[in-house]
This record gives structure tokens, C-alpha cells and sequence, in this order.
């Protein structure tokens, strides 16, 4: 009895097993490529929402009225993105010493959603403003999805008649400039160069690597994870290992826990993007799997385990019902 019950709590108190060397050598790539991955996030989120501008007004003393275009905001869910405009006259012939207009200027902002148009009267200095334009991208591809958009600029010195219609004095040259970023994003501003009386620009919005790789890591987790689940509920399903409740706990656990650690994902897409379609909906098919798998197998042993249970009883007392008659009687 004494070695049975040492037996026992050998088999209950398992000894901690050394680490093999290549345990060690598994052990040190999954540290060396938590440490990367650490870096390379931290890295480029301290360094992402930047603005690679290409053209622009360059070194110029021309009097002119100057744009400086400032993205402060993306929403590819709606398809607009929200910009600054600061406006400021470059030279002689428009304000006085005080930065205040002679004339009354008025400035034509088009883009893909519309055309907007921002008066400054006579005697106000220059101002700034925010607007909406349109973007043009496929969310889907989260979080690879790349987002464009238009704006173009034209402006003139009008005066108002009696009957309370406008009427443009002349045209003005404008220039161009871009700084700034939106957070999240790497932002590209193609501009039109010099002065002239029509001007462009072409802003393409790009994830930011750490959002990128930010997404990627959940999504490995959660392909980790229900590919665990799957490869036990098989190994219980398939009697070589014991279902026990614990595991049905947590593979049930898990079709709760990964919806939620899908809202996790940075500036995430709504449901039904590139990777719901190509990764998350089987990662849920898989856990789906795993729990029915583990249920089966409880199920199955646990039978088993009755069944053999009561042929021991009766191997043990084979006469034991006929006894009980005789007893009776």
C-alpha cells in the first residue's frame, strides 16, 4: 500500500524535466523574435505619420498666395480624409504692413466630394480653414489597403455688386506646400511646382508599418491559438489524450476570446474584410471545431469509463444478484 501510494504522488507531483538543448535553442528564437518584432513596432510607431512631399513651391520670392495643406485625419470607412489649409499672401501687392487684405479674395477648393469656396473680405488677414475630400481606396486589403485623393486650388480678388453678386477682379497665382502627418499613416503629397493660377496636389495615405505589423502579430496569435485547440481536440477526440473539463473550459473560452481580440486590431476594417475572409473566419471554424471535438471526446470516454467500471463490478460479485433473490426468498 505504501509504494502504491508513493506511486501516486509521484504520478500527482510531476518532477520539473531538464531543458534539453534544443529546448534552449527553441526557447532563445522565440525571445530573439519577440525581441525583433518589439523593436521593429516600437521602432516605426515613433516614427510613423510622416509626409514625403515631392514638388511644392520651392524657392521663390514671387508675390503669390500660399496653401500650406496639412492632412489631419483619414477615414477610409467613410472615403474622406480631412485636411488644413493654411493660407498666407508671399510678397507685395495684396496686404498691407499688417497683414491685412486691400481686396476682398476668394479661393475655389475642388475635390472628389465637391467644391467649396472661402471668401476673406477686405481689411481680415489671410486664415485657415479645414475641409473634406474625397479618398479613393480598398479597405479590404487591411492592413495593406492604400487610400488617394485630389485637391485642387484656384483663386481670385473679386468685388461685390449692388444687386449682391460677385464679380472677379482678376486671378491670383498660388503655391503650394505640405507638412504634417495623421497618425497611423505614412503620408505621400505629390504637389504642383511653382506659382501659377491653378494648383494641384495628389495625397496618397499608406498604413503605417507598425499598424501593419501590429495586425499581423494578432493575427498570428490568434491562428497560434485556435491551431492548439484544434491539434488537443483531436488528440482527445482520437484517445490519446484524456478529455478533461479544463480543456473544454478553455476551447469554449476561446470563441469568446477571439472575436474580441479581433477589435484589437489598429484602426481595424468592419467584419467582412480581406483577412476575416482569408484567415479569421476559418481561425473561428477551427476553435468551432476544437470544442465539439473535446465534447465528443468527454462524452465517448466517459462512457467508456462507465462501461468498464460496471464489468469490473461484475467480474467481482458474478453471483451477487442470485444471492440477493435467495436472500428474498
Amino acid at each position: 500500500m505504501a509504494v502504491s501510494i508513493g506511486r501516486r504522488r509521484t504520478v500527482a507531483t510531476p518532477r520539473p524535466r531538464p531543458l534539453s538543448r534544443r529546448g534552449r535553442r527553441v526557447l532563445v528564437a522565440i525571445l530573439a523574435l519577440v525581441a525583433v518584432l518589439y523593436v521593429l513596432v516600437v521602432s516605426f510607431y515613433n516614427s510613423e505619420g510622416t509626409n514625403n512631399v515631392t514638388g511644392g513651391l520651392g524657392p521663390t520670392d514671387q508675390p503669390g498666395l500660399i496653401i500650406t495643406v496639412e492632412p489631419i485625419g483619414v477615414n477610409p470607412q467613410t472615403g474622406q480624409a480631412t485636411v488644413d489649409l493654411k493660407m498666407a499672401w508671399q510678397g507685395d501687392g495684396l496686404v498691407d504692413e499688417a497683414g491685412r487684405l486691400e481686396q476682398n479674395v476668394r479661393v475655389m477648393i475642388d475635390s472628389s466630394v465637391g467644391t467649396q469656396e472661402a471668401k476673406f473680405i477686405a481689411g481680415d488677414p489671410l486664415g485657415r480653414l479645414e475641409t473634406i475630400i474625397g479618398i479613393d481606396g480598398e479597405q479590404s486589403n487591411y492592413p495593406f489597403d492604400v487610400h488617394t485623393g485630389l485637391l485642387a486650388f484656384s483663386a481670385d480678388t473679386y468685388t461685390k455688386a449692388s444687386d449682391g453678386s460677385f464679380q472677379s477682379t482678376g486671378p491670383l497665382v498660388i503655391g503650394v506646400q505640405s507638412s504634417g502627418g495623421v497618425s497611423g499613416w505614412d503620408t505621400s503629397s505629390a504637389l504642383g511646382a511653382g506659382l501659377s493660377e491653378v494648383q494641384g496636389l495628389d495625397l496618397t495615405f499608406n498604413r503605417a508599418f507598425s499598424t501593419q505589423a501590429f495586425a499581423l502579430v494578432l493575427l498570428s496569435l490568434a491562428v497560434i491559438l485556435s491551431s492548439f485547440a484544434l491539434v488537443v481536440g483531436i488528440l482527445a477526440f482520437t484517445n490519446r489524450r484524456k478529455a478533461e473539463v479544463g480543456l473544454m473550459s478553455w476551447t469554449a473560452a476561446l470563441l469568446f476570446a477571439l472575436p474580441l481580440l479581433r477589435n484589437y486590431f489598429p484602426y481595424g476594417p468592419p467584419v467582412g474584410a480581406s483577412i476575416d475572409i482569408f484567415v479569421y473566419l476559418w481561425v473561428i471554424v477551427m476553435a468551432v471545431i476544437a470544442a465539439t471535438l473535446n465534447v465528443i471526446a468527454w462524452m465517448n470516454q466517459t462512457r467508456d469509463a462507465l462501461n468498464a467500471a460496471s464489468a469490473h463490478v461484475d467480474e467481482a460479485h458474478p453471483n451477487e444478484p442470485n444471492a440477493e433473490l435467495h436472500h428474498g426468498a
